[in-house]
C-alpha cells in the first residue's frame, strides 16, 4: 500500500517538471485525498489476481470510484500534475489519503 503511494508521489515529482502554475485544480484536497484512497482499495481488491482478470477488474473499479466521487480520470490526473509542481501540497494529501487509509475514514469497503 505504501509502496503505491510512494510510487504516485514519485510519478507527480517527474511530472512536476512539465506542470503548469497558472491553472487551479478543479478538485479539493479531501476530494484527490478520497480518490487516491479508493483507488489504493480498488487496487489491493486485486492483488491476487494477474493478466487479463486484473486489467478487467481494475478497470470496472477505476470506473466505479471515479463515478462514486463524480469526476472522471481525466480531471484527477490533470489536478495532480498542477498539484505536482508544489510538493508540500502534495505531500498533505498523500498523508490524508494514508489517515483516510488507515482509519477507514469514509473509505466503503464491503460488509
Amino acid at each position: 500500500m505504501m509502496k503505491y503511494l510512494i510510487g504516485c508521489l514519485s510519478i507527480c515529482f517527474l511530472l512536476a517538471c512539465f506542470g503548469e502554475k497558472a491553472e487551479k485544480p478543479t478538485l479539493s484536497d479531501e476530494k484527490l485525498a478520497r480518490i487516491m484512497a479508493d483507488l489504493n482499495v480498488a487496487e489491493a481488491a486485486t492483488l491476487g489476481l494477474s493478466g487479463y482478470p486484473k486489467d478487467s477488474l481494475m478497470k470496472v473499479y477505476f470506473a466505479q470510484v471515479f463515478e462514486m466521487q463524480g469526476t472522471t480520470p481525466e480531471i484527477y490526473e490533470k489536478d495532480l500534475r498542477l498539484i505536482s509542481t508544489d510538493l508540500p501540497h502534495l505531500q498533505k494529501i498523500v498523508l490524508e489519503s494514508v489517515r483516510l487509509l488507515e482509519g477507514n475514514g469514509g473509505v466503503k469497503t464491503a460488509q
